[in-house]
């Protein structure tokens, strides 16, 4: 067994069993001819090699029991689909609950639609063939009536992240039945998030997890398949695309750009936003602030990747192309009392967001967030059409819902916003649990 296989397969079984994403299911991820998969007394907190082994059409029949039945269903999984890697059975309590309902989940988040599927089927038995047909058309999540879900990806990371966002949005239709219920996209506007985030978004991503693994992963040896069915590091060739110099020079655009990487990474550490979702923005001065790229992951960001942006023209300088939604943070710190604004996709915010309607603020959370946190309109992410639907939602608030999408939080500065960000997902949590 490959080594690198096994150690990617732990890291990854780690993060979900930690995360409470998974208890009795299974990781799989393409290999030669066949997957490398956990056993069923696989531990996930400590994977070793002896709870991975090799399956492929030759030797699969030799298994029995559950674990045959899920060999099968991850195995035809990931070849339904050239561009899957990995797979997984996931049971959350909300996702092994939503998929008691046999019922489809609607695109009730445009994350939900980008990373999971224009919608989430519901496969009409727990076999292979009924889980291939669920997963065909634009997805790469379908639940398992009774037992979970089956989630693909291109890698585990890619799992991990999609099984936060269904994990999420199973969550969010739970607890807003007794508050109105959610509102869904139409389906015209699912495929556009979708295809946008396939071709563009995910992109840049993608490359930056690949270079990072490549970096720590063992080259594999002739033969070999590398880890995760990507290719091996090509040699060294010259820069396909335009070198750029980064954008941040002085000392204190220095110290900015280190507060915004430390900020993002509070920000997934708190479970505010999820892989490359969201963005931040700090005022340099009344004509400049300093924003994250577009489409990369936090923990892989750098600080001198950080871009600075006319907030006028919205025209950027940097390594890397600023936020697409550059345009809201202008606006929100034109207002001379802000100097720093986030945007985010935490838990229980991305609930009311996908309830497309303001929320009434408890009034422990009041002095901080005011009386109600209104909701803007929904819009494709990085267009005219949200800014101005933005602009025109928040007034005085100091955050604002986007509907179907998140949050957007503004305050005097940088930990300012952070605070607003927390009290907010409390508030929202205190309103859907009341």
């Amino acid at each position: 067994m490959n080594e690198a296989i096994v150690a990617n397969i732990a890291k990854y079984a780690k993060m979900l069993f930690e995360k409470k994403y998974i208890e009795s299911g299974y990781i799989a991820v393409k290999e030669a001819d066949g997957i490398c998969i956990t056993t069923a007394t696989a531990n996930f907190d400590d994977i070793k090699a002896e709870d991975v082994v090799f399956v492929n059409d030759k030797n699969i029949e030799s298994y029995e029991g559950n674990f045959r039945a899920a060999a099968v269903i991850l195995f035809c999984a990931v070849r339904q689909d050239k561009n899957s890697n990995a797979a997984a059975i996931v049971d959350s309590e909300s996702i092994l609950k939503y998929s008691q309902k046999h019922l489809p989940l609607q695109p009730i988040l445009d994350d939900l639609a980008q990373v999971c599927g224009i919608s989430i089927k519901c496969a009409a038995k727990n076999v292979a063939a009924e889980v291939v047909t669920s997963l065909s058309g634009l997805r790469n999540c379908c639940f398992l009536p009774d037992a979970g879900a089956v989630v693909t990806g291109r890698t585990l990371n890619e799992v991990f992240t999609a099984t936060l966002v269904l994990d999420k949005a199973c969550n969010a239709e739970l607890l807003a039945e007794g508050k109105g219920g959610t509102q869904h996209l139409g389906k015209v506007q699912a495929v556009l998030e979708r295809v946008v985030y396939q071709l563009k978004y995910s992109k840049k991503n993608q490359e930056q997890q690949k270079d990072a693994a490549e970096h720590i992963a063992d080259k594999p040896a002739d033969g070999e398949a590398p880890v995760e069915g990507e290719s091996p590091a090509p040699e060294a060739k010259p820069e396909e695309k335009e070198e750029r110099a980064t954008a941040i020079v002085t000392d204190e655009e220095k110290e900015i750009a280190q507060a915004i990487k430390d900020a993002g990474m509070t920000m997934l550490e708190e479970n505010l936003v999820q892989g490359t979702w969201g963005n931040i923005a700090v005022k340099l001065d009344e004509k400049y602030m300093l924003a994250t790229p577009s489409g990369l992951d936090y923990v892989l960001l750098k600080p001198e990747q950080i871009a600075k942006v006319d907030m006028e023209t919205l025209e950027w300088t940097g390594t890397d192309k600023a936020t697409s939604e550059k345009g809201i943070h202008a606006v929100l710190l034109s207002d001379g009392k802000y100097g720093a604004t986030i945007h985010s996709h935490p838990f229980y915010g991305c609930i009311l967001a996908a309830m497309d309607r303001p929320l009434p603020v408890p009034d422990e959370y009041k002095d901080i967030l005011g009386e109600e946190i209104p909701c803007a309109k929904a819009a494709l992410p990085g267009t005219k059409g949200l800014i101005k639907n933005v602009g025109e939602a928040i007034g005085g608030a100091p955050a604002c819902f986007l509907a179907h999408h998140g949050v957007i939080a503004r305050g005097k500065d940088l930990e300012d916003a952070l605070n607003i960000c927390r009290a907010l997902e409390k508030a929202c949590e205190t309103y859907l649990k009341a």
